[in-house]
């Protein structure tokens, strides 16, 4: 190893790449998949692609701002970052049943514009709070008094919050990655399962006594039904069987000319799939994948819990919803409502995902910067 000089990993140079092609991959496919969409509703076909570019360029300072700083002072204001997220939802909360509001209020709305999703500022405080206090009870985290209770108490305060607003699905996804995190870090699968199958009995018996949400469960066990919330998925289906296996031609899509409702957001992957085959579709899968696993192999290489933590649950919530979003196109799974992570049209996900990212990329150069001094100081022996 060259002194003064940081040799940085294989592993991030296959991240680096593979973010690049998502992005740019991601603009493309948003380009054509919200063009009719954006034009029915701003006059303007371009008008959804542009904000898309302007939130990339947003997200990407806000990651830089982040890649800055020194990751390890966020450990120090974990519970800021709760204590924000926690006032803007009960804010958000008192004010929609104070008024008998019936309508979501999924977003944090300032002078009636809505300005950031709700679950996304969620994500971000739970990420960094689990992840501090992994680093502060690495002992204890296997019991549950001075290990799980608390933290989950915390975490599911937040979580039951988002499922208020409501945005069930947010709130199941923010629970399973909290929980991943949790007992890829040393917690008991034991006490984790009893949890889960409270939560899932509770989850259960909120999904069955929501009307809307009872009819997409019962939809996606009867999808033959297109006449009880099929509909979507019918013409998911219909946009990516039409693609085969290289597509009709990329901006040829008919699904996006308003028949397949959300297909710049939550259905994005059957555009893709139509205007450019199971091919592209499968790339796109790969490049997740291939992401996931460049980020694992760089936290492996992370001595500290804090740094650890947080580049696993960045990992995996990116793979998590990538997946969610490709199952339920697929129709594996029920409607959601979980953009695809850089490919959707979803300012709110892009800002948080690069936030998250600027932090891992911190810790990355700071623990590499630990790895060659060690280096050095053991050539100098």
């Amino acid at each position: 190893m060259k002194a003064n000089k940081i040799e940085y990993p294989l592993s991030l140079k296959v991240f680096a790449i593979t973010l690049l092609v998502l992005i740019c991959g991601g603009m493309l496919i948003l380009f054509s998949a919200s063009s009719r969409v954006a034009f029915n509703i701003d006059g303007n076909a371009n008008s959804f692609f542009e904000s898309h570019i302007k939130y990339i360029v947003l997200s990407i300072l806000v990651g830089f701002v982040f890649y800055l700083i020194d990751y390890k002072a966020l450990k120090k204001i974990s519970w800021l970052f709760i204590i924000i997220a926690f006032t803007l939802l009960a804010f958000t909360l008192i004010k929609k049943f104070s008024t008998g509001n019936s309508s979501p209020v999924r977003w944090l709305s300032i002078g009636g514009r809505n300005v950031f999703q709700l679950a996304e500022i969620v994500k971000f405080s739970l990420i960094v709070y689990v992840s501090a206090f992994i680093a502060n009870h690495k002992d204890t985290l296997g019991q549950f008094r001075k290990g799980l209770m608390p933290v989950m108490l915390v975490s599911l305060t937040l979580v039951a919050l988002i499922a208020l607003t409501p945005d069930f699905s947010s709130a199941f996804s923010l629970f399973i990655i909290i929980a991943t995190t949790l007992y890829i870090s040393g917690a008991s699968l034991g006490q984790l399962g009893i949890v889960s199958g409270l939560l899932g009995l509770a989850g259960s018996a909120y999904i069955w006594l929501s009307p809307y949400r009872r009819a997409r469960i019962i939809a996606f066990l009867n999808p033959e039904d297109i006449s009880n919330g099929n509909y979507q998925i019918r013409q998911s289906l219909i946009s990516l069987s039409g693609g085969r296996f290289f597509g009709r031609g990329f901006g040829n899509s008919t699904g996006k000319n308003l028949f397949l409702p959300e297909a710049h957001t939550d259905f994005i992957f059957s555009i893709a799939g139509e205007e450019l085959g199971f091919i592209t579709t499968l790339l796109i899968l790969v490049a997740f994948i291939v992401l996931f696993i460049a980020m694992l192999r760089l936290a492996k290489q992370v001595n500290d819990p804090f740094g650890k933590s947080i580049m696993f649950a960045t990992a995996f919530a990116l793979i998590y919803y990538a997946l969610i979003n490709a199952a339920v196109c697929v129709g594996l799974g029920p409607v959601t409502g979980l953009p695809m992570p850089f490919i959707s049209k979803s300012g709110s996900q892009l800002l948080i995902n690069f936030s998250l990212i600027g932090i891992c990329l911190n810790v990355i150069k700071q623990s590499q910067h630990e790895f060659q001094k060690k280096a050095e100081f053991l050539h100098e022996l």
